[in-house]
C-alpha cells in the first residue's frame, strides 16, 4: 500500500445530487469523511451543499477548468454521475492529470474496461483507479475467496440476485450493459457469445434461471483472482410493493436481501460455492463505496487500475455492514 501524493484527505462526490449520489452525500456525512460536493445543475448542488454543510463545485463533465479547480486539495474522486458512459472518461483523465485517486460506482463493463487502459498511467500519476467501488466492493472479494478455496482454480460463475428498483441513472446504465453483448472470458480472453441459455442457481431457496449478463466479473475478477474462464449472471427480484418506482431503490430490509454466488472449479473437478448475503437495493453500493472512499482517504491504496479485491482483498467483505459470507 502507499500513501497519498498530497497533503490532504479530502474527497470530491461528483453527481452528488442524482439518486445515489444523495444518498451517497448523506452518508459521507454520517461517517464523518471531509468532502465537497458537486454536480452540473446550479440550484439542486446549492441547496444540498447548504443541506449538508460543505463546499460545492458546478460544472459541465467536460469542462477541464471545472474539474481543476474542483480537484484542488483532494485525494480522492467518487464518480456518482451515471449513465458512465457519458462521465467515467473525462473524470478519469481529470484525476490522472491532477493526481487523484479515481472511484466510480459503475456497472458497465466497458467502463471497467476502459478502467483497465488506464493502468500505466495511473501507475505514471501514483494514483489508484478502481471502478466498481458500489456492489463489486461485495462481488468480487467474494470472488476471490472462493477461488482461494481451492488450489487450481480454472473457471468461476458468478451469479447475482438482485432485490430492489433501479435509479433512473441506473436505468440509464443498463443500455450499455446490455449493448456490451454476451461477454465471458475463455482461456483468458474476453468473447463475446452470440446466444447463451440461461443457468439455473441456487442462492439458497430453491433453484433460480439467471441470464448471462455481463456485470464486470469477466473485467474485475480477472484482475483479483486470474481465474481464465469467467461468466456473470443475473436475476432481478422486485420487491413486492411499488416495484417500478424510483423510491424501490432504497426498499427496506424486510422486502429481500441482495444475494451474489460464486461457483469455482478446480483443475481437478472440484466445485466449490460460497454465497454473499447483503441488504437489499441502493443500501449496498452507497456502503461499500463509502468504505472504500475511507480507506482511500486515509492512505490505503494500490497505485494503477485495480478491482475492489486486488487492492484489498477478501477481508473488505468484513467492513460491510450487515453482509454475510456463507461457504456452502
Amino acid at each position: 500500500m502507499q500513501q497519498p501524493l498530497v497533503a490532504t484527505n479530502r474527497l470530491l462526490i461528483y453527481g452528488a445530487t442524482g439518486s445515489t449520489g444523495t444518498l451517497l452525500s448523506h452518508r459521507a456525512k454520517a461517517a464523518g469523511l471531509a468532502f465537497d460536493i458537486a454536480g452540473r445543475d446550479d440550484q439542486k448542488v446549492a441547496a444540498l451543499a447548504q443541506e449538508l454543510g460543505v463546499p460545492y463545485h458546478v460544472f459541465a463533465v467536460d469542462d477541464a477548468t471545472g474539474w481543476q479547480r474542483a480537484l484542488i486539495d483532494k485525494a480522492c474522486l467518487l464518480n456518482a454521475a451515471g449513465p458512465f458512459s457519458a462521465t467515467a472518461a473525462q473524470a478519469m483523465e481529470a484525476c490522472l492529470a491532477h493526481h487523484v485517486h479515481y472511484l466510480d460506482i459503475t456497472a458497465e463493463v466497458d467502463i471497467y474496461r476502459l478502467a483497465e487502459t488506464k493502468n500505466e498511467a495511473a501507475l505514471a500519476a501514483g494514483i489508484m483507479v478502481l471502478s466498481g467501488a458500489g456492489l463489486f466492493v461485495s462481488y468480487d472479494p467474494l470472488a476471490l475467496h472462493t477461488a482461494r478455496r481451492v488450489p487450481n482454480p480454472v473457471k468461476l460463475r458468478m451469479a447475482f440476485r438482485y432485490t430492489g428498483g433501479f435509479t433512473p441513472g441506473s436505468v440509464a446504465s443498463s443500455a450499455n450493459i446490455i449493448a456490451a453483448g454476451l461477454l465471458v472470458r475463455q482461456n483468458g480472453e474476453l468473447v463475446k457469445l452470440a446466444e447463451a441459455p440461461a443457468q439455473s442457481f441456487d442462492f439458497g431457496d430453491g433453484p433460480q434461471d439467471c441470464l448471462l449478463t455481463p456485470l464486470g466479473g469477466v473485467v474485475l475478477s480477472w484482475k483479483s483472482t486470474g481465474i481464465p474462464n469467467i461468466e456473470d449472471y443475473f436475476h432481478m427480484q422486485l420487491p413486492a410493493a411499488d416495484a417500478a418506482s424510483e423510491t424501490a431503490a432504497t426498499a427496506p430490509p424486510e422486502e429481500g436481501r441482495n444475494k451474489i454466488l460464486a461457483e469455482v472449479t478446480d483443475a481437478d473437478g472440484t466445485v466449490v460455492r460460497s454465497l454473499v448475503d447483503a441488504p437489499p437495493g441502493y443500501l449496498l453500493t452507497v456502503e461499500s463505496a463509502i468504505i472504500v472512499a475511507q480507506q482511500v482517504l486515509d492512505g490505503v491504496y494500490k497505485a494503477g487500475f485495480q478491482s475492489p479485491a486486488s487492492a484489498y482483498g477478501e477481508e473488505l467483505l468484513q467492513l460491510l455492514p450487515d453482509t454475510h459470507l456463507i461457504d456452502l
